[in-house]
């Protein structure tokens, strides 16, 4: 049962692969790559089958776009997937805030440790309009090292925000990173509460 249960979830894995790189450049990388693990994981060959599909895993990250997933406010965040989530998106005028978000298709620099991530993000804030109000003086920086290619890396950006008056807002967090050069944006929308 385990075995079956195990060659299932190997050919979920590498099923979801195949279709997430539909779009993506370097698919056909990927696509080979997931193909020879399920052919591995079906001969019985599970340590090769999970090699092959990590290959499959670093050709994707390699090849996709910095995404930034799960976006959003918070009330605490400790680490990857641990947080408070806020309630809603209404603040207080001159209220400091907090921003989770889960960057993907980052790089890393090799270093004497390991591997380092080294992202930096900036902010606007822009009015319903789209006018910028005020934006950050300065990235700030998030770096981490670790022994392997760590991809559970998240970032929780403090601010203040200016005095606001009570409207609509839309908070543009744009996050780089620094082995790659990519930069990805999001948008937050929030509301100042009069």
């Amino acid at each position: 049962m385990k075995d079956w249960a195990s060659r299932a979830s190997g050919i979920a894995v590498a099923g979801a692969l195949l279709f997430a790189v539909s779009g993506v450049a370097g698919a056909g990388e990927v696509a080979d790559k997931a193909g020879e693990a399920e052919t591995l994981l079906q001969a019985g060959k599970t340590a090769e089958a999970q090699a092959a599909l990590d290959g499959a895993v670093d050709a994707f990250w390699k090849n996709a776009p910095l995404t930034l997933k799960n976006a959003r406010f918070v009330d605490d965040a400790k680490g990857f997937g641990d947080y408070v989530p806020h309630d809603g998106n209404r603040f207080g005028a001159s209220s400091p805030i907090q921003i989770y978000l889960e960057p993907q298709g980052f790089g890393w620099a090799e270093v004497a440790d390991g591997y380092k991530i080294a992202l930096s993000s900036e902010i606007e804030i822009r009015n319903a309009s789209g006018q910028i109000l005020t934006k950050s003086s300065a990235p700030a920086l998030f770096e981490k090292i670790s022994r392997n290619r760590n991809r559970e890396f998240q970032i929780t950006v403090g601010v203040q925000l200016p005095a606001l008056k009570a409207g609509d807002y839309v908070l543009v967090l744009t996050v780089t990173d620094a082995a790659t050069g990519r930069s990805a944006p999001v948008e937050l929308p929030f509301s100042i509460s009069g």
